[in-house]
């Protein structure tokens, strides 16, 4: 051990003896496929059911920000998806009128976090994933939606399928959405519920077309990211699936909540929401051909995300789903899995027991997933405000971000330094391989003499530390 390595203790019940597990995810959306590529990349035996006749993935587009985009480099994901992967040049906060009120500068934020912050279409992430997923040899079943789940303490979990097949896994990881059969086996009390009457349209224009438009062609002379905000309303766009799509994604406010996908809404309904905003973005929303309106449901905060004898365990949007304004929803399902999967692999190393493993998993992710929920609703309440003193406020906030000037907070989420770091220097793994190594050592790991904490070391210092000398860091 390196003289300034911090001293690690190893309890004495951990005999090192491996151990075969077999998890079971049920659902092989964007969260269950990322789970299923951690545990194999962790040696753990997985089998993914799928309810779905086609391993596919609908909507349009996804965010893949810095916290996750280290996912896909480390698992080879990016590689498979390519240049379908969008980099863009900035972020522009608007008011609905067009006028820029905010900026943030993409190519500083990958810069200072080391990683970069990528657009794409959901079916190229989800193919990527797919790929990834099957090349390290996790089984994949479609067509095999489960009705049942049975679970016995210190026993295997038996889920049986639509079709009458029959698993058995030391596991059963539940990946199966908001509207999990996973959650609604262990807390069938528990709904998802709209906290507001926001929803959401979603649509994607190919940009051949919009740069037919005299008008609307102005606001694609970049490749950037947009926010026009307004009250109880917004539009985001960006570009995805090698820069030739342009998505939006359209939030709004109903008179009712809405609780389930609503198909075939009446196009003149989206084009009248919008019907005030910036002549060129409006321009596009008129090209949209038809729409479907998405509700955004909350689940949770729950008090567990388990079984009592810690052999189902819940994921992603079964867990914690979350409104959309931070682009963080499938983002925090992929870091479960990440990090769920490392806890799993030290149980089949013989680390500790697959109790422990879930207790940690639920200890240290459950808070992570709260704050998420809670920050992605406040970004959502400060881009639907209102004309008057706290949008105006808002806008004073962000106001320096035109001319450049150093900022220590700004209300413009996307570009703030805390968020920036808290949300976006996020790295799953390594959170989950520094709580094994506190849970081995029966507290806090520190460095011998000076009693740092790793992470906190190279939250302060290894970041510049990592930097070449002299030279700023390259475009990712």
């Amino acid at each position: 051990m390196a003289p300034n390595s911090p001293t690690v203790r190893r309890p004495d019940f951990l005999h090192l003896i491996e151990q075969h597990v077999h998890v079971g995810i049920v659902g092989a959306g964007i969260g269950g496929l990322a789970a299923a590529i951690a545990f194999r990349r962790a040696g753990v035996d997985v089998t993914v059911l799928e309810a779905a006749e086609e391993l596919l993935e609908i909507g349009a587009g996804i965010q893949m920000t810095p916290n996750v985009s280290v996912l896909l480099q480390r698992w080879g994901v990016a590689d498979v998806i390519g240049d379908n992967l969008v980099q863009i040049e900035e972020l522009n906060m608007r008011r609905k009128d067009g006028t820029i009120v905010g900026h943030t500068d993409i190519p500083v934020v990958e810069r200072a976090l080391g990683r970069p912050w990528w657009l794409v279409h959901r079916a190229h992430l989800h193919d990527g994933l797919a790929v990834v997923a099957k090349r390290l040899e996790a089984v994949i079943h479609i067509n095999s939606r489960v009705v049942s789940l049975e679970y016995q303490a210190g026993g295997e979990v038996t889920v049986k399928t639509q079709k009458g097949d029959t698993y058995q896994f030391d596991l059963c990881v539940g990946a199966d959405g908001v509207n999990s059969i996973v959650r609604r086996t262990l807390f069938p009390e528990v709904r998802p519920d709209a906290k507001t009457t926001n929803c959401a349209y979603r649509a994607v224009i190919p940009y051949e077309r919009i740069r037919q438009d005299a008008i609307a062609k102005e606001i694609i002379q970049k490749q950037t990211m947009e926010v026009w905000m307004g009250h109880n309303a917004y539009i985001i766009t960006y570009p995805i699936s090698g820069g030739e799509v342009f998505n939006l994604v359209l939030s709004h406010h109903r008179p009712e909540k809405v609780y389930a996908t609503q198909p075939d809404v009446a196009i003149e309904e989206l084009r009248n929401e919008y019907k005030s905003f910036d002549p060129r973005i409006k321009r596009i929303v008129d090209m949209i051909p038809e729409t479907s309106r998405w509700p955004l449901l909350v689940t949770g905060p729950l008090k567990s995300w388990s079984s009592p004898q810690k052999n189902i365990v819940l994921m992603g949007d079964a867990a914690h789903s979350m409104v959309n304004h931070m682009a963080q929803g499938a983002a925090t399902s992929m870091e479960d899995g990440a990090f769920l999967a490392k806890c799993v692999g030290a149980v089949a190393l013989g680390n500790l027991s697959l109790r422990e493993a879930i207790n940690i998993y639920e200890v240290e992710r459950m808070p992570k997933a709260f704050l998420k929920q809670q920050v992605s609703f406040l970004n959502g309440a400060i881009w639907h405000l209102p004309d008057g003193p706290k949008q105006q406020a808002r806008d004073a906030a962000m106001a320096p971000e035109l001319e450049g000037k150093y900022q220590v907070r700004s209300s413009n989420l996307y570009g703030d330094p805390q968020t920036v770091l808290d949300v976006y220097g996020y790295d799953a793994e390594i959170h989950a391989e520094e709580a094994l190594v506190q849970f081995a050592n029966g507290g806090s790991v520190v460095y011998p003499g000076t009693g740092i904490v790793p992470g906190l070391e190279d939250k302060y210092m290894g970041w510049f530390m990592k930097l070449p000398a002299n030279q700023p860091h390259p475009r990712l």
